[in-house]
């Protein structure tokens, strides 16, 4: 499938370069109906839910999550979304709509494909990886779609992005049924979903989620894994902070999660 078959805004999609760069705390946007409705429907429809055996644990202080970046694993309906957003045309359509130059799918899924947290989970405040492990290149876009019928504000799991200096949210976006959201990967660029989910036990909440990647520019900072950070809400915790510093770091981090 082309992406142009699966996304349901493609007509208006280069229209939204100004929203997209003059947002705050960072640049980035928030599309609804993102995908084709049938194809959204049996996408969701397909996601394998939590004891499927597809799934790599995330479970510690930090984050509490599910993940998923094996393609032949992967249902047919989500493979076909993921594959059609990892092209190098849909690539394309993000630098006009981003203006940056240059954006290149990642082949291999790094740290994307399908992310679900169940009742409890959670991802805290961090900034992502900023050079691919194993391509060299930065990563600069995040997009993810939410695939969550019936998601209510009292179950949480609100997307969340702050400002530079982490002193205050700025915006919460829930994580309701085809939802998109894109944003740019940077050293300010500072989310997650910090609150513990509050759904159902017999609901998750579901997410399909792709990077895309330049070459490095001078600047960007060698950062090989998340940073994780705390809010100012937060607990003063020593042996926290001291794991925040272990989950961040290349020799530690894998080790901790």
């Amino acid at each position: 499938m082309q992406f142009s078959e699966a996304i349901n805004v493609g007509g208006v999609f280069r229209l939204l370069q100004p929203s997209f760069q003059k947002a705050q705390p960072f640049p980035h946007i928030v599309i609804d109906d993102f995908l084709a409705p049938d194809l959204a429907r049996q996408a969701e429809a397909e996601f394998p839910g939590p004891e499927a055996p597809i799934w790599w644990t995330y479970n510690n202080p930090l984050e509490k999550k599910l993940a998923c970046n094996k393609v032949e694993a992967i249902p047919p309906t989500l493979r076909v979304i993921l594959e059609a957003f990892n092209s190098v045309g849909f690539a394309k359509l993000l630098v006009e709509l981003t203006g940056i130059s240059d954006l290149q799918p990642d082949p291999g899924y790094h740290g994307g494909g399908l992310h679900a947290l169940k009742r409890g989970g959670k991802l805290d405040m961090h900034l992502d990886y900023s050079i691919h492990p194993h391509l060299k290149l930065e990563r600069r876009l995040n997009l993810i779609v939410y695939l969550n019928s019936g998601w209510k504000e009292e179950y949480g799991g609100h997307l969340e992005l702050w400002d530079a200096q982490m002193k205050r949210c700025v915006v919460r976006t829930l994580p309701v049924f085809n939802r998109a959201v894109l944003f740019e990967t940077s050293d300010i660029s500072f989310h997650g979903n910090p609150e513990v989910v509050q759904c159902p036990d017999t609901m998750m909440r579901k997410s399909v989620a792709l990077y895309y990647l330049t070459q490095p520019r001078p600047n960007a900072a060698p950062r090989p894994r998340a940073r994780f950070v705390k809010r100012p809400q937060d607990p003063e915790d020593a042996e926290l902070d001291k794991f925040r510093l272990e989950r961040s770091g290349f020799k530690d981090g894998k080790a901790v999660y």
